[in-house]
Protein backbone atom coordinates (compact mmCIF):
# COMPACT_ATOMS: atom_id res chain seq x y z
CA UNK A 1 0.00 0.00 0.00
CA UNK A 2 1.36 3.45 -0.76
CA UNK A 3 2.08 6.07 1.78
CA UNK A 4 -1.13 8.16 0.74
CA UNK A 5 -3.47 4.99 0.35
CA UNK A 6 -2.49 4.23 3.77
CA UNK A 7 -3.67 8.08 5.49
CA UNK A 8 -6.25 7.95 3.07
CA UNK A 9 -7.41 4.51 4.73
CA UNK A 10 -6.23 5.31 8.02
CA UNK A 11 -8.92 8.76 8.31
CA UNK A 12 -11.49 6.01 6.59
CA UNK A 13 -10.80 3.85 9.85
CA UNK A 14 -10.60 6.60 12.58
CA UNK A 15 -14.16 7.97 11.04
CA UNK A 16 -15.33 4.47 10.89
CA UNK A 17 -14.53 3.81 14.49
CA UNK A 18 -15.89 6.92 15.64
CA UNK A 19 -19.17 6.24 13.79
CA UNK A 20 -19.42 2.43 14.31
CA UNK A 21 -19.46 2.95 18.45
CA UNK A 22 -22.76 4.62 17.73
CA UNK A 23 -24.32 2.12 15.41
CA UNK A 24 -23.32 -0.71 17.65
CA UNK A 25 -24.98 0.91 20.83
CA UNK A 26 -28.03 1.82 18.60
CA UNK A 27 -27.98 -1.79 17.35
CA UNK A 28 -27.65 -3.23 20.70
CA UNK A 29 -30.17 -1.11 22.00
CA UNK A 30 -32.68 -2.50 19.20
CA UNK A 31 -31.49 -5.84 20.44
CA UNK A 32 -31.98 -5.58 24.23
CA UNK A 33 -35.55 -3.74 23.23
CA UNK A 34 -33.99 -1.32 25.82
CA UNK A 35 -34.08 2.26 23.31
CA UNK A 36 -35.48 4.95 25.79
CA UNK A 37 -38.38 6.06 24.98
CA UNK A 38 -39.98 2.99 23.82
CA UNK A 39 -43.18 1.72 24.71
CA UNK A 40 -44.44 -1.59 22.73
CA UNK A 41 -47.65 -2.21 22.67
CA UNK A 42 -47.62 -6.01 21.71
CA UNK A 43 -44.89 -8.34 21.99
CA UNK A 44 -45.03 -9.42 17.86
CA UNK A 45 -43.66 -5.83 17.66
CA UNK A 46 -41.15 -6.11 20.07
CA UNK A 47 -39.53 -9.15 18.45
CA UNK A 48 -39.49 -7.90 15.04
CA UNK A 49 -37.49 -4.74 16.62
CA UNK A 50 -35.17 -7.53 18.80
CA UNK A 51 -34.57 -9.25 15.01
CA UNK A 52 -33.81 -5.71 13.20
CA UNK A 53 -31.22 -4.98 16.45
CA UNK A 54 -29.48 -8.39 15.17
CA UNK A 55 -29.98 -7.96 11.69
CA UNK A 56 -28.07 -4.62 12.16
CA UNK A 57 -24.78 -6.55 14.24
CA UNK A 58 -24.54 -8.93 11.46
CA UNK A 59 -24.37 -6.10 8.75
CA UNK A 60 -21.63 -4.27 10.86
CA UNK A 61 -19.88 -7.88 10.73
CA UNK A 62 -20.67 -8.17 7.12
CA UNK A 63 -18.93 -4.50 6.39
CA UNK A 64 -15.95 -5.04 8.38
CA UNK A 65 -15.94 -8.45 6.72
CA UNK A 66 -16.24 -6.66 3.36
CA UNK A 67 -13.87 -3.91 4.41
CA UNK A 68 -10.89 -6.20 5.37
CA UNK A 69 -11.14 -8.35 2.39
CA UNK A 70 -10.88 -4.64 -0.03
CA UNK A 71 -7.61 -3.68 2.34
CA UNK A 72 -6.41 -6.94 1.92
CA UNK A 73 -6.75 -6.34 -1.88
CA UNK A 74 -5.63 -3.21 -2.29
CA UNK A 75 -2.28 -3.92 0.38
CA UNK A 76 0.62 -5.16 -1.14
CA UNK A 77 0.93 -8.76 -2.09
CA UNK A 78 4.61 -10.02 -0.91
CA UNK A 79 3.79 -13.26 1.04
CA UNK A 80 6.88 -15.45 1.11
CA UNK A 81 7.55 -18.71 1.41
CA UNK A 82 8.90 -19.83 4.98
CA UNK A 83 10.11 -23.36 5.43
CA UNK A 84 8.94 -25.19 8.74
CA UNK A 85 11.19 -25.95 11.02
CA UNK A 86 9.62 -29.09 12.27
CA UNK A 87 8.00 -31.02 9.33
CA UNK A 88 10.38 -29.06 6.39
CA UNK A 89 7.38 -28.57 4.56
CA UNK A 90 6.98 -25.25 2.32
CA UNK A 91 4.21 -22.53 3.98
CA UNK A 92 2.92 -19.48 3.36
CA UNK A 93 3.78 -16.19 5.39
CA UNK A 94 1.75 -13.76 4.71
CA UNK A 95 1.81 -10.23 5.66
CA UNK A 96 -1.31 -8.48 7.93
CA UNK A 97 0.32 -5.18 8.57
CA UNK A 98 -1.49 -2.92 6.63
CA UNK A 99 -5.11 -4.48 8.08
CA UNK A 100 -4.02 -4.42 11.78
CA UNK A 101 -3.14 -0.63 11.65
CA UNK A 102 -6.70 -0.21 10.22
CA UNK A 103 -8.05 -1.80 12.66
CA UNK A 104 -6.23 0.04 14.87
CA UNK A 105 -6.83 3.03 13.90
CA UNK A 106 -10.79 2.08 13.90
CA UNK A 107 -10.22 0.74 17.53
CA UNK A 108 -8.95 4.49 18.27
CA UNK A 109 -11.97 6.25 16.80
CA UNK A 110 -14.02 4.09 18.94
CA UNK A 111 -12.02 5.29 21.72
CA UNK A 112 -12.14 8.48 20.99
CA UNK A 113 -16.06 8.71 20.61
CA UNK A 114 -16.18 7.56 23.79
CA UNK A 115 -14.17 9.63 25.63
CA UNK A 116 -16.03 12.58 23.84
CA UNK A 117 -19.26 10.93 25.09
CA UNK A 118 -17.69 10.37 28.52
CA UNK A 119 -16.25 14.19 28.61
CA UNK A 120 -19.07 16.20 27.19
CA UNK A 121 -22.41 14.23 27.30
CA UNK A 122 -22.12 11.85 30.58
CA UNK A 123 -20.64 14.15 32.73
Amino acid sequence: MKWWQRIFFSAVSLIGGFISLDYLYFAFGLLTNSRPNSSYHSSQQGILIQLAGAVLFLVWFLLMAVYTRFLRSVSLKIDYMEKDSRTGKQKVKRKWFDIILQYAFMLTGAVLRWGYLNLFLFS
